[in-house]
């Protein structure tokens, strides 16, 4: 008799690195490669699956008969079985004086605790002429509902969390179960002013950073379709200039990018903590970093 014995799944955070999505408290059917003595990794192109969903695999492996439905082509059964597993959340949203918001970004952002990326699903067609949209196959959770679209002439973006409201914190979670068919979801958007915001890192005294290998990244601290999230390299100038960035709250933080080749990072850094500061953005700024002695 042999005796099961388990090892570390490994797996990435699902930023553009094909991460599986594991979610607590749920089972799942995981198919993954070892990568060495101890560790296996999996990915979404693994086949892993929530076990609900993973009927045909797990009777072929138990060593039962197919079902009818176990033969069915790939597109037959998802068009089957995902209404059954997933829901959907449609309706129509306008603009303060009633016009149809159209070809607007529309997009659910899922709220979790876990210290994982929000899942995110939209409608791929955008808001049609008359504001309408719907957003198919939502995985089971809550959502938050926002709509965009940003006049890059202008420097202004129309936005809006349902049920109509500018915030994050004001935001109505929807929460939809599988086998949901949300069909009237309505709400208006409004007009916001958009920044551009340029860093200058500098050394205690004042300087400029000993180095072009520093990076800044900035982040909102909400996790939405809304909020704004990037990271910027220095320019010939010395700035770290980033735009389109909407009024808010901000955590900028400095990074460092390490050599390609060696993977090392810079020795002219190794005297320095790498800066962390709130800011709030409310115009368009210049913004000062500072870097911090090693103690």
């Amino acid at each position: 008799m042999q005796t099961a014995r388990c090892a570390p799944v490994l797996t990435g955070m699902g930023l553009g690195d094909c991460g599986f999505d594991f979610e607590t408290r749920k089972q799942y059917a995981v198919y993954a490669d070892r990568i060495d003595a101890k560790n296996l990794f999996t990915s979404i192109c693994s086949g892993t699956s929530q076990l609900e969903h993973a009927g045909p695999a797990l009777r072929f492996l138990h060593g039962e008969k197919p079902t009818p439905d176990d033969l069915l082509d790939v597109q037959s059964y998802n068009e089957k079985f995902w209404p059954q597993w997933t829901g959907s959340a449609c309706g129509r949203v306008t603009k303060p004086d009633g016009s149809p918001f159209d070809k607007a970004s529309i997009d659910m952002s899922e709220r979790r605790d876990e210290p994982f990326p929000p899942y995110r699903a939209s409608d791929p067609d955008l808001s049609k002429p008359d504001g309408s949209f719907c957003i198919r196959y939502l995985r089971p959770g809550k959502y938050l509902l926002t709509a965009e679209k940003t006049d890059y002439d202008s420097y202004i973006r129309w936005m809006g969390y349902y049920p109509g409201v500018g915030t994050h914190s004001e935001a109505l979670p929807i929460e939809i179960h599988a086998g949901d068919n949300l069909s009237d979801l309505r709400f208006t958007v409004r007009k916001q002013v958009v920044y551009t915001v340029s860093f200058r890192v500098v050394t205690p005294d004042g300087n400029p950073a000993p180095t072009a290998r520093l990076g800044v990244s900035i982040d909102s601290p909400d996790q939405d379709a809304l909020s704004y999230h990037l990271t910027q390299n220095r320019d010939e100038e010395g700035y770290y200039t980033v735009g389109y960035v909407p009024p808010g709250r901000y955590l900028v933080q400095t990074y460092i990018i390490p050599d390609f080749e060696t993977g090392k990072a810079p020795e002219e850094l190794s005297r320095w903590r790498m800066a962390k500061q709130d800011v709030d953005i409310s115009a368009d700024s210049k913004i000062v970093v500072r870097l911090n002695p090693v103690q």
